[in-house]
């Protein structure tokens, strides 16, 4: 018997709840973009909006990029545990008829 356990239900909430954080950060980062500093009317100002605008921007898009990886390496892991304990139970299945010794 192994001591070692998943729970996919967890392991898929994990999934969509990193999946939804993507999704989330896209809309602002995109926005976050299409703003001018000169929108802003003083020169300085502008300056600085560009900046926050560009580091905004460029963090958003870290995030968005790390939720995805980690979603699809999640998923990876389930299906990796999944097929082991696939494979485990056929082992098992013909170690019980004789085919295991």
């Amino acid at each position: 018997m192994s001591d070692l356990s998943v729970d996919y239900a967890v392991l898929n909430r994990v999934r969509h709840s990193l999946d939804h954080i993507a999704h989330l950060m896209g809309k602002p980062g995109r926005e976050m973009e299409r703003v001018t500093g000169d929108s802003m009317g003083v020169p300085e100002l502008a300056k600085r909006m560009d900046d926050f605008g560009d580091e905004w921007s460029y963090g958003i898009k870290q995030l968005t990029k790390f939720s995805e990886k980690a979603s699809k390496a999640l998923l990876k892991v389930k299906e990796s545990f999944e097929k082991l304990d696939h494979d485990l139970a056929e082992a098992n299945k013909n170690q019980g008829k004789g085919g295991g010794k």
